[in-house]
């Protein structure tokens, strides 16, 4: 593979979409911390090797399994995957066997991850049924982008799989505080689906994806967007209020839950069924998502950072 080459196949893998699966680990992680959980630096960084090539690996498996759907698609900042494949179709053997040597990478590390640290077995649960989500969310025969649960599948990974593990790094179990945690992200987790899938409608329908927005439409995906950010912001509000989940402080939380919200409201004010005039406000829903997920992790943060230096 030449340097060009090797160029373009790096850009297959998106890497810089490796934050929508890191920023929740960490939340998950530091959530456990402040719950009274204590872990390594080191145990941090094992655990998120193991789901970061389980993430890896679903880029490459899903532009190989989405190369015909692709060719209907224009690629935008947020979807229509990389568009290398369309454009380099002899890198599609490479890209599979990219997809495959990660996923045994994914499972092999967290097996040396389980067996270093000691921790249960079921920590494995998380990197196999990560990359198994992956790889059929676009894969025979469940192919389950195609058939009307791409949606429940990336709610999923982003709301459970992936700061399930985070918390499971750092607490070695998962329990009820974690699960209403989960709630809100998992809310957050169909935001950013359904603002991907908007652009690609069109391409989508001609590729034969059944996604939510294929089957109901762009204004009704806006609706949903809004909903689920609203509701979000609700269960945020609920943790501040009652203190259900003390000792951390979720006011600055539900604050913070208000940048997505706002978008998704002025997505929803300005709904429209033609493309070109939603693509802007799916983007801006994207970006109001990792805004929330970075002040999230950042708050999470500094208030690890303030309990141990007053501990």
């Amino acid at each position: 593979m030449d340097t060009h080459a090797l160029r373009v196949f790096i850009r297959l893998g998106r890497f810089p979409f490796l934050l929508s699966g890191f920023i929740p680990f960490t939340a998950g992680a530091l959530f456990g911390f402040l719950l009274g959980a204590r872990f390594t630096p080191g145990e941090f960084l094992f655990g998120y090797a193991a789901m970061a090539a389980a993430h890896l690996s679903v880029h490459y498996s899903n532009d190989y399994f989405d190369a015909d759907a692709d060719r209907f698609v224009e690629t935008t900042a947020i979807s229509g995957g990389s568009g290398v494949l369309a454009a380099h179709p002899g890198l599609k053997p490479a890209a599979l066997a990219a997809a495959v040597a990660l996923m045994a990478a994914s499972i092999l590390i967290g097996s040396l991850f389980v067996a270093i640290y000691g921790y249960p077995a079921i920590f494995l649960a998380f990197g196999i049924a990560g990359n198994l989500l992956g790889w059929f969310y676009t894969a025979p025969p469940f192919a389950l982008a195609y058939n009307n649960l791409g949606e429940v599948a990336n709610v999923i990974t982003f709301g459970l799989l992936m700061p399930g593990a985070g918390y499971f790094v750092a607490t070695g179990r998962l329990d009820p505080a974690f699960f209403a945690f989960a709630i809100p992200l998992a809310l957050y987790g169909l935001v950013f689906i359904v603002s991907v899938e908007i652009p690609d409608r069109e391409g989508d329908i001609a590729g034969g994806k059944r996604t939510l927005v294929v089957r109901r439409g762009r204004i009704f995906g806006f609706c949903l967007i809004a909903a689920a950010a609203a509701l979000a912001t609700a269960a945020f509000a609920l943790f501040a209020l009652t203190g259900i989940l003390s000792p951390v402080d979720f006011r600055p939380v539900a604050v913070f839950s208000l940048v997505p919200l706002v978008i998704a409201l002025r997505g929803l004010s300005n709904r429209s069924a033609e493309r070109a005039g939603t693509l802007p406000h799916a983007v801006a829903n994207i970006r109001g998502y990792f805004l929330f997920q970075a002040l999230l992790v950042l708050y999470l943060l500094i208030t690890a950072a303030g309990s141990l230096f007053s501990s």
